[in-house]
């Protein structure tokens, strides 16, 4: 184990958050009291039980007297005993739906502020973990933590009460026998103690390879066409084969620790059970204790060793609870590597802006970072349209991801209209920039839906508006359902241009101010290619436009082209003007041409 790991184990983290996970019942704090007050009803009418039991052997068995009176007396207890049974029954149901009421709420809260919290964290977050990985600690570890909510609020809570009853009465009516009957206690207590923190940590690593397992699942289920593409199945079955192996040891571990708890709590009941009776009988026999006081004590202890196989489970889900509460709480303690600035205002920008790119560097967090952009100073004028070129890992789409702030320049500053980026609220900067992709995702839903992701409250003569600009408008009119035609995920049963049409036509609705296209046309037939080229003209217009080009043809009508190479710019100018040059764009397109021909 790591030094950090170790820290981590001895601040015991796990607890710290389990509160603070807890503590989101605070809104439903009076159906939690209505809960632990039910419950303790419950709970005390319980201890009824053993004191009717021990009145009935003493006043009704073992009485002297004749049988109609002792009957009559029998009788006479039945009368309570039903009316507190009818009220058990009703605090029972009240206990388990009231208290539920706190817990869903609570679970469902926090669901949705991790999922709020997470869309605000930085792109280099999302890219360094499995969407799995993600998905499972919003489900899967906050599911593990919700049992929480109720082990420990109610159940534990009453158990714990019910607990200082029984021994006070215990005390109070027979003090010897009250400490024989909780000799074993300490024996429990110590085992807890000793398996507590092999447990948290053995928790913590079964959640850690079941969130690998779930972000690997769902990768390989997304990307089942490449997989069965190149029978990579038997590949991949190893590779869960392996993941499910190491979940199985580590769940094993689990079941290790908790089958020594649960192995304690017997030995705990069963050798005090031994114990008090032994004792006990000679009570009986030598001591005067009336038999009835005697079986009482021996019905208050079972409810009061009987428990510690409750709390033997309740620790160990404590254990498995704690771990998955600092998991929620590693992303909920995460914070945005990329926020407004204090004071930040709307960007105020005109149509079309100008950009500006002063001495621009950055470089992707990592222990060792290189330098991906190296001083990049470029001016944009409003309504250009800027072609970037370059070979593969020259910075282009590197240059266009600081632009919205999918990260933060270490060096220099980006300018619209004047206005520094960093500056302006990142909501205004991102409404003024649309995007559109090389490989555009559809999510799964109607076509009409993918659209009006652009703008959710467009009026409907706009989106219709938007699908015809992308020259989307008549092959959706030709689909069984049109507009409300279900897509799969990421477009699944439609063609590449059929994408990449409804994905312009979002951006036409979203109508923004700066445009920046990735090559949308490199995977496409000839005729997509043209439906999809003659819209994205238009949705240039008025525009100030970035396009990553990957096939030069775009950038013989470009108001500037910049060629990058290793991060810098090497050459910026227009069609003729790089080509008279002779350098980096010049080479570039006799590469591309000679290769076409």
């Amino acid at each position: 184990m790591s030094s950090t790991s170790q820290q981590q184990d001895e601040q015991d983290p796990g607890l710290r958050n389990l509160w603070r996970f807890m503590r989101f019942t605070r809104p439903y704090w009076l159906w939690v009291v209505i809960g632990c007050v039910t419950g303790l009803v419950r709970m005390v009418l319980m201890l009824y039980m053993p004191y009717f039991i021990g009145r009935i052997i003493d006043q009704v068995i073992l009485a002297k007297g004749p049988v109609e009176g002792r009957l009559h007396t029998m009788w006479m207890m039945l009368i309570p005993f039903g009316v507190l049974l009818g009220i058990h029954a009703v605090a029972t149901m009240g206990r388990m739906y009231w208290a539920q009421i706190a817990t869903v709420n609570a679970i469902r809260d926090i669901r949705f502020h991790l999922f709020d919290h997470l869309q605000r964290l930085s792109l280099a977050f999302h890219i360094e973990r499995p969407s799995g990985a993600i998905v499972s600690r919003v489900m899967n570890d906050v599911n593990a933590a919700q049992y929480i909510f109720d082990l420990i609020f109610i159940q534990a809570f009453q158990v714990t009460f019910n607990a200082i009853i029984i021994c006070s009465y215990l005390v109070i009516k027979d003090w010897r026998l009250a400490l024989v009957s909780i000799s074993t206690v300490p024996l429990f207590v110590i085992t807890t103690r000793l398996v507590s923190r092999p447990m948290r940590q053995a928790s913590r690593q079964a959640l850690e390879t079941m969130s690998s397992i779930s972000g690997f699942l769902q990768e390989r289920m997304a990307m089942i066409r490449e997989v069965q593409a190149f029978t990579a199945e038997t590949k991949e079955k190893r590779q869960v084969r392996r993941e499910v192996e190491t979940l199985k040891k580590y769940a094993l571990r689990q079941q290790l620790f908790t089958a020594v708890l649960i192995g304690a709590s017997e030995i705990t009941r069963f050798l005090g059970k031994a114990i008090f009776l032994c004792y006990g009988a000679y009570r009986v026999i030598f001591g005067g204790v009336p038999l009835g006081v005697f079986t009482a004590f021996n019905f208050y202890q079972d409810m009061l060793l009987g428990p510690f196989e409750f709390f033997a489970n309740l620790f160990t889900q404590i254990q498995t609870a704690a771990a998955a509460a600092d998991r929620v709480f590693e992303f909920f303690d995460t914070v945005p590597a990329i926020q407004d600035a204090a004071g930040a205002k709307r960007l105020a920008a005109r149509r079309p802006p100008a950009v500006t790119f002063e001495q621009v560097s950055f470089n992707y967090p990592s222990a060792n970072p290189v330098a991906v952009l190296n001083d990049i100073s470029l001016e944009v004028k409003p309504g250009w349209r800027v072609v970037l070129v370059g070979e593969s890992g020259a910075g282009k789409s590197t240059l266009m991801n600081v632009l919205p702030r999918f990260y933060d320049i270490q060096r220099g500053r980006i300018l619209i209209d004047g206005q520094d980026i960093r500056a302006v609220t990142m909501r205004s900067l991102r409404q003024a920039i649309g995007i559109v992709p090389q490989e555009p995702a559809l999510f799964t839903g109607t076509i009409w839906e993918n659209i009006l992701y652009g703008r959710r409250d467009a009026p409907e003569e706009e989106v219709r508006a938007a699908a015809r600009a992308a020259n989307a408008d008549e092959f959706i009119q030709q689909l069984p359902q049109g507009y409300e035609t279900i897509v799969g995920e990421r477009g699944i049963g439609l063609s590449g241009g059929q994408i990449q049409r409804i994905a312009i036509a979002r951006a036409f609705l979203k109508d923004p101010k700066i445009l920046i296209m990735d090559e949308a046309t490199s995977n496409l037939d000839a005729l997509s290619e043209a439906l999809v080229l003659q819209a994205l003209d238009r949705l240039a217009h008025g525009r100030t436009t970035f396009i990553i080009a990957h096939r030069l043809s775009v950038a013989r009508e470009a108001d500037l082209i910049v060629a990058l190479h290793a991060g810098r710019i090497a050459e910026a100018g227009t069609h003729p003007e790089l080509l008279a040059a002779g350098g980096l764009y010049a080479a570039l397109w006799e590469r591309q041409m000679v290769g076409s021909g």
